[in-house]
């Protein structure tokens, strides 16, 4: 009997990345799962906690709780490391919601089921703050992409990460200095590497290291493909 997971997409991916959306449920229906999503899907709260919305993101909080309990399924699935962090941290999630996991961890689980291209390519990873230093995930995403391709870490990693500008809310107050980072994470970090492809497992990371990886190529001269980990994964099966 098929497991029946619901697929949380996130604020971020529904609105500005659909396409993801669709590939991150292909990969969970490859694994096996029934997969179903939420045609009213609502938010996490955590972007209004950010902000100082607090009575506002504790009705969201609440409806958002009482939505996915209605949903009775067996496993919550997300693809957006902000989300999965806020699953994490409030307690009125942790009372109600079923077992859950970043789209990463059910990969990581099920990396048998998948048969990848030769030869591996080269890529780098950037580890999402969301995911990384606020949630304690920094295996799963890496036994991924160590199985898909040839892992090259940045100079700095982990919990060392520098933070990519895109989250905390920064982005909608000063989104240049936001930029500004994450063109700091390419500069420091990333180019030194030599690698055409980035990949990240936050759609706020990709979008902010997106921007900056354009703005970059004006100096470099060589363009860095800043990928989403879900996408990459698929483009890399036979």
């Amino acid at each position: 009997m098929l497991l029946k997971a619901l697929y949380w997409a996130g604020c971020t991916l529904r609105y500005r990345f659909p396409d993801l959306v669709e590939d991150h449920v292909k990969l969970l229906e490859k694994i096996g799962y029934e997969v179903v999503k939420l045609s009213d899907e609502g938010c996490c709260g955590d972007p209004l906690l950010l902000i100082g919305s607090l009575d506002e993101a504790e009705r969201v909080i609440h409806d958002t709780s009482e939505q996915i309990a209605k949903a009775n399924v067996d496993l919550l699935i997300t693809g957006c490391a902000g989300c999965y962090h806020a699953f994490k941290k409030y307690r009125e999630f942790e009372a109600r919601l079923p077992p859950f996991k970043h789209i990463t961890q059910a990969l990581a689980e099920s990396l048998s089921k998948f048969s990848f291209a030769e030869p591996k390519e080269k890529v780098t990873y950037h580890d999402p703050c969301e995911l990384g230093r606020l949630s304690g995930e920094f295996e799963a995403p890496r036994k991924v992409l160590q199985a898909a391709s040839t892992l090259i870490e940045p100079l700095t990693s982990g919990r060392e990460a520098l933070c990519c500008g895109g989250g905390g809310g920064l982005w909608a107050v000063a989104p240049e200095l936001s930029i500004r980072m994450a063109e700091v994470r390419l500069e420091r970090d990333i180019e030194p590497l030599g690698v055409s492809k980035l990949i990240t497992a936050c759609p706020t990371c990709l979008l902010n290291l997106g921007i900056a990886a354009e703005r970059r190529l004006d100096v470099t001269k060589r363009p860095i493909e800043v990928v989403e980990l879900g996408r990459y994964i698929l483009s890399r099966l036979r």
